[in-house]
């Protein structure tokens, strides 16, 4: 009995050293996510979803391929944006090529962010997370004159990790 008991004992202070220490145990939770960081350059593509008020019905489906230059600055987000032809050519006749982004922010894995695009003086705002490193994913809507010109989703990955 005292055997058992001094064996007890033993595993008692074995554990409670092992999560002093900050070893897993089967039941700790994992530590927060750290926030994205979402500085650097990103590509990817953007998908044009079906939308009610979408202006050149032929781009429905169309992918073309993106990059983002963004500069987090604290929560403020700012930068450049590209887009090339994928499966078809970008927005405008492909006039709408290139933006700035104007005004966004950043909290934790999420970012918001507007493009002003110079061919069509359109506004695209995109929403998106990071959901592991260097990967963001979202959605994204377009106006232009007040009203919604093209939507979709987006998926970009961080140039070097």
């Amino acid at each position: 009995m005292k055997r058992h008991l001094l064996l007890f004992l033993s595993y008692g202070v074995i554990l409670t050293a092992a999560i002093a220490a900050g070893a897993p145990s089967g039941g700790a939770q994992s530590a927060p996510r750290q926030p994205a960081g979402f500085t650097g350059l990103w590509k990817g593509t953007l998908r044009v979803v079906p939308s009610p008020t979408l202006m050149d019905r032929s781009r429905l489906g169309a992918v073309n391929n993106i990059t983002f230059t963004i500069i987090q600055d604290d929560s403020k987000i700012s930068g450049h944006y590209t887009c090339s032809i994928g499966t078809q050519i970008c927005r405008n006749g492909n006039a709408d090529s290139s933006g700035k982004i104007v005004s966004g922010t950043a909290s934790g894995n999420n970012i918001r962010f507007s493009v002003i695009v110079s061919g069509d003086v359109s506004n695209c705002q995109y929403t998106g997370f990071s959901q592991s490193p260097g990967q963001m994913r979202g959605g994204y809507s377009c106006y232009q004159g007040g009203g919604l010109i093209e939507q979709g989703n987006f998926e970009v990955a961080r140039m070097g990790g």
